[in-house]
């Protein structure tokens, strides 16, 4: 029995951090993808703020719990803000 609950803990907790690493890539392609509009146009204030806001919540969601592991465990690097 005790087999059992510890095979089902690790599978909640792997899927847990499925769940995280899918949530952080998904930040990282918004990051990228605003990346890719203001390098077009690195004079559109609107562009660089919205780049900037897609910036602070990955950054936010590396330096957080989970985040943080999961980063750390992927290599996963924050994102430098555009100034």
């Amino acid at each position: 029995m005790n087999v059992v609950v510890t095979l089902v803990v690790i599978a909640v907790a792997a899927a847990w951090a499925v769940a995280v690493y899918r949530r952080l890539l998904a930040l990282r392609a918004l990051v990228t993808g605003a990346w890719k509009r203001l390098e077009v146009d690195q004079s559109n204030d609107a562009i660089k703020t919205v780049y900037n806001k897609h910036v602070a919540k990955y950054n936010d969601a590396l330096a957080g719990f989970p985040g943080n592991i999961v980063a750390m465990l992927a290599g996963l690097k924050p994102a430098r803000r555009f100034d």
